[in-house]
């Protein structure tokens, strides 16, 4: 399950590109992919704390509305946007970049991200998601980033793939 959320999560991503990605051959280099993951990463921990309060204890640190855990990928994320963006424009192509320079598109990227990942979880997985993120909570927001996109990259190279991030091969980055 927990590898189909991280799969679903960075899956999600694309579609802010709709089906702009089919028409370009444009890839995200890791330090792009890692820095879209950071990007979307607190809408994500909230609307999945959302989606799960039925499901765990109001102690859960997916339940935690603000706190140290949060406040760590808030700090990220702003940081993130220049590359997030760079992600976003190879994925959605160039016709995006006027959307993107747009004083509305940075707040709203991940605010319409979050739901599309989180619209399939259910409340059984929950508890597995709380203890991924429990593991995950003592590392730094960047290693979190660079392990989920880690696990993009050999999700590609399997037969079915989950994930659908054109991540550039090793080499590109």
């Amino acid at each position: 399950m927990t590898r189909s959320f991280f799969a679903t999560a960075l899956a999600a991503l694309l579609a802010t590109g709709g089906t702009a990605q089919a028409q370009t051959a444009a890839c995200v280099t890791r330090t792009e992919a890692e820095a879209l993951v950071l990007f979307v990463a607190p809408d994500l921990i909230r609307q999945t704390g959302q989606r799960c309060a039925a499901a765990l204890p109001a102690t859960a640190m997916l339940r935690q509305p603000s706190g140290a855990l949060l406040a760590k990928y808030e700090a990220e994320s702003e940081r993130a946007w220049p590359q997030a963006r760079k992600a976003l424009l190879k994925i959605a192509g160039p016709d995006a970049a006027q959307m993107l320079d747009s004083a509305f598109a940075k707040p709203m990227i991940g605010t319409l991200v979050a739901p599309l990942v989180t619209g399939n979880l259910q409340a059984k997985d929950c508890p597995t998601v709380e203890r991924a993120l429990t593991l995950v909570q003592p590392l730094p927001a960047r290693n979190t980033a660079a392990l989920l996109v880690l696990i993009a990259q050999a999700d590609a190279a399997s037969p079915q793939p989950m994930m659908r991030l054109p991540i550039c091969p090793a080499g590109k980055d």
